[in-house]
């Protein structure tokens, strides 16, 4: 299926104890050049049980049913390949579980190796991700993302995660997004996450100035970004815009040797 046909999904991801409500989805199309949001929920929306792992299996079966579709997540998908063992990122993905057995473990393990220091890839330094993946305001977000949707994914071949994989029309595609560096690239990065007014005032800015990127939103949808105080519902939206501006270039992309090891990231 063609690029311009395939639905959009938006996720900012989390793996936390609250990731059900934590975790937000929006999903949209386009239309005549612009991307139209249908849907924003949190994950306890798409579960029956509203458990930290019953969220995140159930965000995993949606990608992978969704076989027509883009989606763009918010964690990183791999680390810097001067810290992995593995000659390539497939090997990566499949060992990463198998070698860490906690989000804890995992953040130990490259601090011990690297003394402490947080280390990035080419392309987080290069887009202005903010925090390393190991990071401790991230390193949740690594550990579950990849353990959790990504290595199942890969395992059980359901889905082509951009650009380490070659896109195949029959199946859904993953790319890593950064709603941060979207912010900074327009002039938007500003505090909008929390309970203070200024906080929503600036919610309410980032999605009117939405507007100006060809994203529709209708009511409703503007109403949920406001209201929702930690941003997840915003920043699943900017996901999904992410998404959107890079349709055009995932499919005939040719990734050099490091971004099939280290990945990219998108904005």
């Amino acid at each position: 299926m063609p690029y311009q046909i395939r639905k959009i999904f938006g996720v900012d991801f989390s793996g936390s104890k609250k990731a059900c409500y934590k975790i937000w989805v929006s999903e949209g199309s386009v239309h005549d050049k612009s991307l139209r949001i249908h849907t924003c929920h949190p994950a306890h929306f798409f579960s029956e049980n509203h458990n930290t792992q019953s969220c995140i299996a159930a965000l995993y079966g949606m990608i992978s049913r969704e076989k027509y579709a883009i989606f763009g997540l918010d964690f990183p998908f791999a680390l810097p390949s001067s810290l992995t063992e593995e000659n390539n990122w497939k090997d990566f993905i499949i060992n990463f579980p198998l070698k860490h057995a906690s989000a804890e473990s995992f953040r130990d393990y490259y601090r011990q190796k690297t003394d402490g220091k947080e280390f990035k890839r080419k392309k987080e330094n290069e887009k202005g991700a903010p925090f390393a993946a190991y990071n401790l305001w991230l390193y949740k977000q690594t550990f579950h993302g990849i353990s959790r949707v990504i290595n199942p994914l890969v395992r059980n071949n359901l889905a082509c995660i951009l650009p380490m994989q070659t896109p195949n029309p029959e199946k859904p595609w993953v790319i890593e997004i950064c709603p941060a560096c979207t912010l900074k690239e327009k002039g938007l990065y500003v505090p909008y996450k929390g309970k203070k007014s200024d906080r929503e005032s600036n919610r309410k800015m980032i999605v009117d100035k939405l507007e100006e990127f060809n994203v529709i939103l209708d009511d409703e949808i503007k109403d949920i970004c406001i209201s929702n105080t930690q941003g997840d519902a915003l920043d699943s939206i900017l996901a999904a815009y992410g998404v959107f501006r890079n349709m055009q270039i995932l499919e005939g992309k040719n990734p050099d040797e490091l971004e099939k090891r280290e990945g990219d990231v998108y904005y």
